[in-house]
């Protein structure tokens, strides 16, 4: 049984589909976009990390200060020993005073140096 005599069907879309069918919608499309973007973005830093060598800093003057003068070859030669095996494994080893800014973690401890006494 009809009431108005026209069927359903006829109403123009806008009046077939609720507001909260199009918020649900467009919340949903969002939520891809925004995967999308992400997941992009993490593959671009992946590649740009790759294309970068790790980095380690050696602080030499306070080691030079820190050391006894009669120690200070071994230690040295030893920092540039560990210098150049790291460097053979593709870390970029600066030293201290030429770097501007560098976080803690970058900077290499006596302790992480094998042969220092």
């Amino acid at each position: 049984m009809r009431r108005s005599g026209r069927c359903s069907r006829s109403r123009p879309m806008a009046e077939r589909v609720g507001v909260g069918t199009v918020v649900l919608i467009a919340g949903l499309v969002s939520l891809i976009s925004s995967a999308a973007v992400a997941i992009w973005w993490q593959r671009q830093l992946d590649q740009r990390l790759v294309m970068r060598p790790p980095v380690m800093i050696l602080d030499l003057s306070a080691l030079a200060r820190a050391t006894d003068p009669e120690a200070l070859t071994a230690v040295m030669r030893a920092y540039t020993q560990a210098a150049d095996r790291l460097a053979e494994q593709g870390v970029l080893v600066l030293e201290r005073q030429r770097v501007l800014a560098a976080p803690r973690e970058l900077v290499l401890r006596e302790t992480e140096v094998p042969g220092v006494p």
